[in-house]
């Protein structure tokens, strides 16, 4: 009786939250370890070539004069992987704990 060959199984697609957490990283936006709250405003300044206190103000700014949300801030945070690990909090989160 012979094993079964299974080089020729063809790999699995990427899911759709795969392609979205490859999309993410190929962004340029990593949270630094240099950040004071999430690293959401140091990544940004970062990608964007201003200073991060800088970018801080303006998102104080938006936060305040044009409703921007807290919410937008922490969903930044969960899906802007970290420059040291490469981890994107959602990503650990929604993996299923096999892989």
């Amino acid at each position: 009786m012979s094993t079964p060959d299974y080089a020729h199984i063809p790999p699995q697609p990427p899911t759709p939250m795969e392609k979205f957490f490859a999309w993410v990283r190929r962004l340029g936006l990593a949270r630094p370890t240099d950040r004071v709250l999430g690293g959401v405003a140091a990544a940004t300044a970062r990608r964007l070539g201003i200073d991060a206190w800088l970018m801080r103000l303006i998102l104080i700014v938006l936060v305040i004069f044009f409703g921007l949300s807290v919410w937008f801030y922490i969903a930044a945070w969960i899906a802007l992987p970290d420059e040291r690990t490469g981890k994107i909090p959602l990503e650990e989160w929604i993996r299923p704990s096999g892989r």
